[in-house]
């Protein structure tokens, strides 16, 4: 049964064409094994006043699980009912609801769940709530991205959760950039997870940022890209980054760690 109240307030709602495209390009690299099997039900909750970032989501993760399923979710009823244009019966749906998504999934559970731009404009206090309800409407070892990003998408910070049992196990803070243009440590601090950004500056975080920048400072003379990898490279000294020299060279740095 749906929520006649869902959990939240509704948000600025601002969307773009290709915004999240960075989010969606690690969940298809690093996390792509989660959606084989079945037909996933992918849920982006908070999708904005326009459906873009949900329906080319699908899109590109279809590319793993053809038989992947959309569910957008928005606290605002104008906007679902703008959306309803783009369902599509059995494979895409948009509805009313809130964090709290089993009042929204119909007795199903989502095999991943992508919350973005959402919760940074909420209260500090209401991250560890939200986190919890997302999490009990997630399949066991479903995942759950929350986290922030410019504008434009170029540099975007986000945590990536996985249900392990009846428990939300953090797993990875990832930064990521497109390579437009470079990606200093320091550009990355205003769109940092709700939970993060107002303790930039606290010891575990700066140390980290002040680790960074020194090696980003060593190697910023490379080409963009080259000068991204060798500085996470380094890092592997001080902190435990993915190894993985694909997901540095497509702009990823995933940091196994919550800097708290």
């Amino acid at each position: 049964m749906r929520s006649k109240h869902p959990d939240g307030h509704i948000t600025r709602g601002k969307t773009a064409l290709n915004r999240l495209r960075r989010v969606d390009t690690f969940v298809a690299l690093a996390l792509g094994n989660t959606l084989i099997g079945g037909a996933p039900l992918l849920v982006d909750l908070g999708y904005g006043a326009f459906p873009w970032t949900a329906l080319e989501m699908l899109e590109r993760l279809r590319r793993i699980n053809p038989a992947a399923r959309l569910l957008g979710v928005e606290i605002d009823p104008v906007r679902v009912a703008a959306a309803q244009p783009y369902a599509d019966p059995q494979q895409v749906d948009f509805r009313l609801g809130g964090f709290d998504l089993a009042t929204s999934l119909n007795g199903e559970r989502a095999r991943y769940i992508r919350a973005y731009n959402v919760l940074r404009q909420y209260d500090e206090a209401a991250v560890t709530p939200a986190l919890a309800v997302m999490g009990a409407a997630l399949e066991p070892g479903g995942i759950l991205i929350e986290g922030t990003c410019n504008p434009t998408g170029r540099v975007v910070v986000f945590d990536v959760y996985r249900k392990t049992g009846a428990t939300l196990t953090h797993e990875a803070l990832v930064f990521g950039t497109n390579f437009r243009a470079p990606a200093a440590p320091e550009d990355f601090r205003a769109v940092l997870p709700k939970r993060l950004i107002h303790h930039a500056l606290d010891p575990a975080p700066a140390a980290f940022f002040a680790t960074w920048q020194r090696a980003y400072l060593q190697w910023q003379h490379l080409p963009t890209r080259e000068a991204w990898v060798a500085a996470g490279v380094a890092l592997r000294a001080d902190y435990t980054i993915d190894p993985r020299r694909g997901l540095l060279r497509r702009g990823f740095l995933t940091l196994r760690a919550t800097l708290t």
